[in-house]
Parts: structure tokens; sequence; C-alpha cells
């Protein structure tokens, strides 16, 4: 930092002149060197900076001591926020409009009795910091009060109110949701369905809706944000890329991922969450429309870990203290310059923008309480709870490491058999390994998700299994392992074999899905469009062309979008 002298050596005459008469200093005609000299030495005399410090308002004393207390220096956007503009003016503006005589802020009486100082980083940067010098702030007594303790009594410590909003025991909540792995699960389902079926995805890794609503139906929760996070973690972790304008899995670090025992899955997603800026929470925030917002992700997650860190290990806390505790502390953790004005974001409720600092519970704290009952209560690391209608929180042992940085929970997974029934029934544990469910619902129909997965053993989902360049061998050898056993149910067997006999026929008879048009045309034109034609297998007809399986509902979204109407006739599944 700067000292007195230095600081005052920036200052133009006039202003030398406002300072001086604050500290009853008569400049008479002296040189600019005999002035610096002179109202240094005065303003560092330890009688003078008392008698000037007596002078101050509580306020004025207030800024001071915050100020000191920061070390003597504090960017100027947090200053000005607490306390006030320091009106820019030119030595001419000064000596006219005299704004000493009847300052708009509390800074702004500081600034002109020469306590504080403005710090510039150059002509470009603008400014970037309110100080005291240095040598002043030693001589401050800034221990003294306007008030006089020598007759006060000792009072019994009274506890700040604040603090009411930590101290929530254990057993407050009215209800408890804990938290749990299943983004494990739902993320493994994803996966596989990104394997078998032709996912384009759309602006903001935004599923067809029609594909959503089929994924859905096989996820353990089925909320869209959740989805959406899968979604930007799997891209973090390099398990999924666009393929040809589709949206596939990377086969080996897929298979890392699902391979790995649970807790270690927990802790990738965790890691990923926590660096990742493929993924912004900032535009999943609900009731929030980011349009614009130059934001590091990161920056938010850093916020809560410190926060949460210094909180008891095993206490409930409260989700709105989390999210006062940062705005007190840290209110510009993901703006750095201080610049509430430069982002769009509209609240999606009101249609009005939000700018400003008196917009940050609306997007700030919004943010945070997203991040802190979604992100890290969907990753398993904090359980939530109710209590007289606000939410709590409380970190696991997974979330004690996430924030502390410490040793991971680690325990390894038990080992699970699929269960096969005679009619083609396959039922899977949701302990079974994720990636041998990955591999069962390659070649499977789906039919229920839950503690127990179900699929069914068909022609169609071998059909699907063909697509994808699946063997008999491969099902036949995959469901030896699971079921520890080279004697498959005769059902199956039969099944196995005249699949592999079909393969290799002359003709075969299958049922199909057809696209039909009411023209030639029509169909022409649409197989021109490579967001209709990579659903679409041969074309059978003038009018008529294969539909590939299980992509009927992803076909009609891209229709649609080509403003075709098409009508699904009969039951098109997963």
């Amino acid at each position: 930092m700067l000292t007195l002298e230095t600081t005052l050596r920036g200052y133009d005459p006039v202003m030398l002149g406002v300072i001086a008469d604050r500290w009853d200093v008569d400049l008479e005609s002296r040189s600019v060197t005999d002035i610096l000299a002179l109202l240094t030495g005065v303003m560092l005399s330890p009688e003078a900076a008392r008698m000037t410090w007596e002078r101050l308002d509580d306020d004025e004393r207030g800024a001071m001591q915050t100020l000191l207390g920061a070390g003597g220096q504090m960017p100027a956007h947090i200053f000005t926020r607490l306390y006030g503009e320091i009106r820019e003016m030119g030595p001419g503006r000064l000596g006219r409009e005299k704004p000493y005589l009847n300052p708009v802020s509390i800074a702004e009486k500081l600034y002109y009795r020469g306590l504080l100082a403005r710090a510039y980083a150059d002509a470009a940067a603008g400014l970037v910091a309110i100080y005291v010098p240095t040598d002043l702030a030693a001589v401050l007594p800034a221990h003294h009060t306007g008030f006089d303790l020598s007759q006060e009594e000792d009072l019994p410590l009274v506890e700040d109110e604040d603090d009411e909003a930590w101290d929530v025991p254990a057993d407050t909540p009215d209800e408890i949701i804990p938290a749990d792995t299943t983004l494990v699960d739902d993320l493994t389902t994803v996966l596989a369905y990104l394997q078998v079926a032709a996912v384009a995805v759309r602006e903001g890794s935004k599923l067809p809706e029609a594909q959503l609503g089929t994924l859905s139906t096989s996820l353990l929760k089925a909320e869209p944000a959740r989805l959406d996070f899968m979604l930007g973690l799997a891209q973090a972790l390099d398990l999924v890329a666009v393929r040809d304008g589709l949206l596939k899995p990377i086969s080996q670090n897929a298979r890392r991922w699902l391979e790995a025992a649970r807790s270690e899955q927990v802790r990738l997603l965790a890691a990923a969450w926590r660096d990742t800026t493929v993924y912004s929470d900032l535009e999943h925030v609900p009731g929030l429309a980011v349009e614009a917002a130059s934001n590091d992700p990161r920056a938010g997650r850093e916020a809560i870990m410190q926060t949460l860190r210094d909180l008891p290990p095993d206490s409930w806390w409260v989700v709105d203290g989390v999210i006062g505790a940062i705005q007190e502390t840290a209110p510009d953790f993901q703006r750095p310059g201080g610049d509430y004005d430069s982002w769009y974001i509209r609240d999606m409720r009101t249609d009005e923008y939000l700018r400003g600092f008196e917009s940050w519970e609306a997007v700030e704290g919004a943010m945070l309480r997203f991040m802190l009952t979604g992100p890290l209560h969907w990753l398993g690391l904090a359980d939530l709870g109710r209590h007289a209608g606000g939410m709590l929180g409380r970190l696991n042992a997974y979330g004690r490491a996430f924030v502390s940085g410490g040793r991971w929970p680690a325990s390894p997974d038990s080992a699970e058999m699929i269960l096969l029934h005679e009619d083609g029934t396959i039922e899977a544990s949701r302990r079974l390994s994720r990636y041998d469910r990955f591999q069962l619902a390659r070649f499977t129909e789906w039919l229920s998700a839950g503690e127990v997965y179900r699929y069914r053993f068909s022609t169609r989902g071998l059909r699907r299994a063909a697509i994808q360049g699946i063997e008999p061998r491969h099902v036949r050898a995959f469901l030896s392992r699971s079921l520890k056993t080279d004697r498959l149910p005769e059902s199956i067997e039969i099944i196995l074999t005249r699949w592999a006999q079909t393969a290799e026929a002359d003709a075969t008879i299958e049922q199909v899905t057809l696209l039909r048009t009411a023209s030639p045309e029509a169909l022409t034109a649409a197989l021109e469009e490579p967001s209709i034609r990579r659903y679409l297998a041969a074309r059978i007809g003038p009018d008529a062309v294969i539909v590939r399986p299980g992509q009927a509902a992803a076909l009609q979204d891209a229709l649609a979008a080509f403003g075709i109407v098409a009508d699904i006739m009969g039951e098109q599944n997963a």
C-alpha cells in the first residue's frame, strides 16, 4: 500500500488545500514541496490524528474501522456499496462546486479529510481500491469510539440473533430427505439410452421432448433439471460426445466409469461438478433466464465449500443461513469486478431484467439455493430437511470429504447376479455392476426401473443389438457369465439360435415401423434433411421408408421442426 506522502503527491493544489483546511493547517503561499512536508508532518502527528478522529461521527468512524479491519485496503466497489460513492472531479470542477462542503456519502467525507484515498491500476483499468495510507493508519486511534465507556458496568453477553440461524439441533427437521447415490444408477441408464437410441442434442444440451419423455420412464428420479445435470457431468467427464450429429458414449471412458465401484463413481461425479465449466449452475436456476453472464461456474461451488468447511461436521445447517453467510463475507464471489449491471438475466415470472446489487438475492442467492438443494443433494453429498417452512442441510461422509478435501470413503460393491425367467423377463438389482446393467440394456426391451430393474429378452431387443454390431455369441457369453452357468433356459436358447440362423439366412421376416408421407415429393424432401435422415433406414416405395428401431418419437420431433406433422400409429417403446 501507499504512504501518506506518496498519496498527497498525487493531488493537485486545490485538493491539498481542501485537506489542509480540515486539518487546520495554514498553507499560505508555500511551494508544493513545502506543502507536502508540512501537511505530512501534521497528519502523522499522533495528537493531530487523535483530534481529527474525535471529530468523526459514529458512521464515519465505523467506516474507517471497517477499512482498517480489512488491512487498510478494500476493493473499491465493496467500499462504495457500503459507504457510498466518491464523485470524480478535476481541480476546476472541485474549485467551482466545492463538494467537500456538501459531501454525498460517508466515503466522500472521509476522502476530503484525507483519511482515505483511491488507488488506480492504470488509466484503462480505472479505480481498483480504497485504502488508508500505511503510516497514517499507524497513528489513527482506531480503537476509540464516540462513547464514554469509563462508567459502563459489566453486562452479560447477548448472543447475536444471527447465530440462531445456525443453531439447529440434529433432531430438529420435521422431515428428512436422505441423500442417496441414485444419480449413479440414472446416469448408467442415460448412457445406455444414448448407446441404443439416435439422440440429436438440441441447443443447451437438451434432449428432444419425445425422447426425454421416453427416457424419463426409465429413471429412478425423473426431474428435468437433474437430467440436465447428469448430461453436463457426462460431458465434463468425457463419457459422451457428439458423433455424426448424435450424442453417444465414448466407449473406453464410459466403460472405466461404469466398471468403477459405486463410491468411486460418486467421487468422480462430485469432482467433475467442482471443476467443470461445461455445466453452469446459474443457467439452470429455476425462474431465471440467463441471456449473457460471464461468470466462472466454479466460483459458486468454492464459496459453498469454504462456508460449509467451517461448520460443525455433523450438524444441520439452515440453507438460507449459508447463503446469508456468503453474502456477508464474499458477496462478489462470481463477479470479482463487482459489476452488477452488465449481465442480462431475466426474472421469468416478471420478465424484468435483474440488475444492480439489490438483485443479489434473486440471482446469486437463487443460484446458491439451487446448488445447495440440487447438485449437492443429487450427488449424494448432503441430506436435506424441512423445518418451520425452511430448508436445512447436513453433509454426510461423502459430503464432508468433498468440502474438506479429505480421504474419500470407499467400500467394495457387493457381487450381484441377474435373474432370468423362463418367459424372457430379466431382473437386475440396483446393486448389479453398472457396467453389466449397461450391457444388459443394449440387447433387451426396457420394462421398469426401481430397486430391481426389469428387462425383457426378445427378438425386438435383439434387433436393436444387431444394429449395434452385437452378435448372438456376445449375448450368450454375457448371459452365461452373469448367470454363472452355460445352460440357459430353453426358451432363451431357442431365441438365440433362431437369431443366429436368421442373421445368416437368405431371407427374413421382420416387423418394422414405416414413415409414410402424403406424397413422394414430401418423402424426398424429408430424406434430404440430415436431421431427419439419421432416423431412417431403407426406402421401400415412393412414399414410405423404414424407421430405425426405437426412433419413432425422435423422428416425430425432427419432422415437427421441419414443418411436418406426423402421428405415431401404435405403441412405441424405448
